[in-house]
């Protein structure tokens, strides 16, 4: 899965920068028959601008960022409030 490039992508799509889009490669066993190539799991931040519409067109795309790269995509996507989102980092090297 050439990680940089699809990250470089979904950055675009997404008008983020390449640390606040994580691109996270797990590989487990799927024992579901949905014909996907992988799964993609995205938690965006809710804004007003983000409706229903305009999420689903942003999944499309997210799904012909994969595609391009010969994958077939099953993305989900959730929002959240950021006033209930909670994210420590972990302590920097001293």
């Amino acid at each position: 899965l050439p990680v940089a490039s699809i990250q470089a992508s979904l950055c675009s799509v997404w008008q983020t920068k390449p640390n606040t889009t994580k691109v996270i490669v797990n590989i487990v066993d799927d024992w579901t028959d949905s014909g996907e190539d992988v799964f993609v799991d995205v938690r965006a931040k809710s804004t007003v601008d983000r409706t229903h519409d305009a999420i689903m067109e942003k999944m499309h795309e997210v799904q012909e960022v994969f595609s391009a790269h010969g994958y077939k995509a099953n993305v989900r996507l959730e929002t959240y409030d950021a006033g209930s989102y909670f994210h420590l980092l972990p302590p920097r090297s001293q």
